[in-house]
């Protein structure tokens, strides 16, 4: 089996009703980002955009991948006891990764792969709400 890759995965307001929330384990990314490159296994850090009302430039929590296919990410919603800010984002994330960070206004539900390292400095002493 091999390590789990890490990626970050954002989600612009969920209104219409027919729009992706967090809390629902769908994820439809930017077209662009086709073919999906997250596996099962692999980790999402879930963030919502500033038009998200519920959490707004937060990680509210983790996405454990399940599936994959030609139009959806699938995975485990894993809820975080606080929610991570934009801030410690850019403070946690190395340089390669925040500099793809900042540039997260040309799409809304973009997806992009960062380092272990970026990931571990950003949500790793962060206490899983376990359901």
């Amino acid at each position: 089996m091999s390590s789990p890759k890490y990626f970050f995965a954002m989600f612009g307001d969920p209104s219409p009703h027919e729009k992706d929330t967090i809390e629902s384990g769908i994820y439809h990314p930017h077209p662009k980002c086709a073919p999906f490159p997250p596996r099962p296994g692999d980790i999402l850090l879930l963030y919502c955009s500033g038009s998200y009302s519920q959490y707004p430039m937060q990680v509210p929590g983790l996405g454990v991948v399940l599936q994959v296919d030609n139009e959806t990410v699938r995975y485990r919603y894993l809820p975080l006891s606080n929610p991570v800010s934009k801030e410690r984002i850019e403070r946690g994330f190395l340089p390669n990764d925040v500099s793809r960070f900042k540039n997260r206004r040309f799409y809304t539900f973009w997806l992009f792969e960062v380092s272990r390292e970026s990931f571990v400095r950003t949500v790793g002493d962060q206490p899983i709400v376990w359901p």
